[in-house]
Order: structure tokens, then sequence, then C-alpha cells
């Protein structure tokens, strides 16, 4: 079986659990209130039900993945107001039918790139293999009716502390590459060791989408965990977390030449993840717990949504989940800023924030926010 640190975190912090496939849910979102003349992000809760999240630059479609009664994740369709909830994978005739998720749009708003768990992976081991975990997990693509699906990728079949798994995939914004990390094997440390990769990417309608050349990338040359974002928009650069210099860090990579570029400096006891260029390239939002709870046993981990400049300055944060005086106070025992996505017209990006912990029936699922950026 896994080691205890990757059962026991990976599965926490990278991942997000979320209610059923068995039918749309319609929900009116919940604004909170903010005091006039105070320059802060504006909130809405769009659901309660809410999971990783990708935000269509083509068609203003959220697709998001949401765990069902089966316990699996399965892949929805909304609308930014949280309306027209659709489920596309519930006991779909060409996936595994285990764990769904973890989506990305195409450029073209044709496609989705999804994670999917593989279907021979026993009952025991499904917790390591969420979307959000990503162990055992292949890629695949799916059309946004649902219709047609095709993999692409398949890691190693072997179920051992060694597991293969994929994490977060992305494409570039001219949709010619895909961007996703990689678990190559356990490392003693607690999520394993990890590589950056990006591909080619081709797609022909009588064919299908299928990768080509693939190039793997280790920063800083050790042994280490990665996790991938996304593309600059000039698609140069990519963003990713890693904790090679020892904490988990945000870091900027230049895709031609491999060099890396730190942009969070924090100490060993904060959590650094889920960084996303806006659409300008000017500015980058993340999660971190600068300031807030972070232990590991027992577990415990409060974050909220951050800016800075490309270059990693002026670093400010976006939201106040655990201030109680303040109008984006959640009044929840647990609450952690976790995977967004920015609107097309980056003046707002939308988030899952979980709200239950790794050892309830729900455990890591939570609320999709809309968060309405500060006028600069």
């Amino acid at each position: 079986m896994m080691n205890e640190w990757y059962q026991r975190i990976i599965c926490f912090s990278l991942l997000i659990l979320l209610p059923a496939c068995a039918g749309p849910v319609e929900e009116r979102p919940l604004e909170v209130p903010l005091p006039s003349g105070e320059n802060i992000a504006g909130l809405k809760i769009i659901t309660e039900d809410g999971g990783h999240l990708a935000w269509s630059k083509k068609t203003n479609q959220i697709a998001f993945d949401r765990l069902g009664k089966d316990g699996y994740f399965d892949l929805w369709l909304m609308n930014p107001d949280g309306s027209g909830q659709k489920c596309l994978t519930s006991n779909h005739p060409l996936l595994p039918n285990k764990h769904i998720g973890q989506p990305a749009w195409h450029p073209s708003g044709n496609l989705i790139v999804i994670q999917a768990q593989k279907k021979h992976v026993p009952r025991y081991a499904d917790t390591k293999c969420t979307p959000g975990a990503g162990a055992l997990n292949d890629l695949w693509v799916i059309t946004p009716d649902g219709k047609h699906v095709w993999k692409i990728h398949t890691v190693r079949d072997a179920v051992s502390k060694d597991a293969a798994g994929v994490l977060h995939p992305h494409f570039s914004n001219d949709g010619t590459r895909l961007f996703w990390a990689e678990r190559i094997r356990n490392n003693g440390r607690p999520f394993g060791e990890w590589v950056l990769r990006i591909a080619d990417f081709y797609y022909d309608e009588n064919s299908g989408p299928r990768l080509g050349a693939i190039r793997d990338y280790n920063p800083g040359g050790k042994s280490a965990f990665f996790e991938s974002h996304n593309f600059s928009p000039d698609d140069r650069h990519v963003l990713f977390t890693g904790n090679q210099d020892g904490p988990l860090e945000i870091y900027e990579m230049n895709v031609a030449s491999g060099s890396t570029r730190r942009l969070t400096h924090h100490s060993p006891m904060t959590w650094d993840e889920h960084a996303h260029y806006a659409p300008d390239g000017k500015r980058i939002v993340w999660m971190s717990s600068k300031d807030l709870s972070f232990n590991i046993k027992p577990f415990d981990l409060q974050t909220d949504f951050w800016i800075m400049n490309l270059d990693g300055s002026q670093k400010n944060r976006l939201t106040w989940f655990h201030a109680p005086r303040h109008p984006h106070y959640l009044a929840r025992s647990f609450a952690v800023a976790a995977d967004f996505d920015w609107s097309p017209s980056g003046n707002q990006i939308m988030g899952l924030v979980i709200t239950h912990r790794p050892d309830t029936r729900k455990r890591g699922s939570g609320i999709i926010v809309l968060i309405d950026l500060p006028i600069r």
C-alpha cells in the first residue's frame, strides 16, 4: 500500500470530493454583503457542492468534478451563475467509471482534458486515486456533450507505494501543447517523486486527439513533488508548485530553457499552491496559508486566495475566510481555498473552498465561490 504521508496528505491537500451525479441542482448564489467604499473582493457562493473546476474562455462554461453517491467523482458542466448543471460521465459506456475529474478546457471550447482512475484499482486504494490525488489516473479527452472520449496518456498499472499518476493537465493557449505533472515513484517524502511534462497535442476530426513528443522537466534536479498549473498568455512560461527547496512554493518556468524563478519565499510551515496567470499575464493568483494555521499532526490547514504581480512583487490577500469580523468570513470549522480559474475577462475568479475535513464522509468537499477582483 502507498505510504501514510501520500495517503493522508496528498489526498487532502490536492483533492476535492463532492456529491452526486444524480441530476441538476439549481442553486441561487448567496451574495456576501460588503461594506461600501472598501476596495476588497466581492464574493458569491455559487454552489455548496463543487470541486476542481475550469472556466472556458471560449464558451463561458464551467467544468467541474463532483463526488457522487457511489463514492466516485464525475464530470459536470454549469453556467457561471450556477445554473444549467449537467453531469457528463455517470455510467459512461466508454470510461472506467471510477474517479473522473480535474478538467481543463481546450482553447477551442470543443474539448476537455480530464483524469480518470484505472478500472482495475481495488476499492481500498480509491481515496488515493481521486482527481486531486491523481494516483493511478490516466489522461483522457472528452467533448462537452459527453458523446466522445479518448484516452491519450496511460501510466503504469501497478498498485503499490510506487504507483504512477497524473495531476492538473492544462492546455497551452494556442492549443498545441499539454502540460501536466506525473508521479514517478515513492521517495520517502510526503508526496513522492514527480516530474513536469509538456507534450505536443494534435487533434483530427476523424481520428481524434493524440499526444506527440513529450519533454520532461525536473526543476532543481532533485527528487521532489511538482504540481502543474497554467501557461502564460504567450505560452513561453508555465507556473508550478514544487517542494524541491523544502516548503511548497510557487515557481515560474521558461518552457524553452527549463530555467525557473521562485515567486514565493515562505517558511516551511506555509503552504503555497494553485497558481494561475491572469488572462492579460500581468498578475498571478494563488492560494496560501501565510499568517494562518498549518499543522501536520493533527493535520490542520487554513488558506486564502492571494494575488501578486508577475514578478512576485506586491503580494496581497484577496480573501479573508478565517477573519470573524470580515465580510468574507465563512464561519466554518474548516475552510481551505484551493483550485480555481480566471474568468475570460480577467475581472473575476471562480474557486473551490474545501469545507469538510478528510476524516468525514464528505472528505475534501466544499463550496464554489465567485470572486469579483478589487479595482486597481
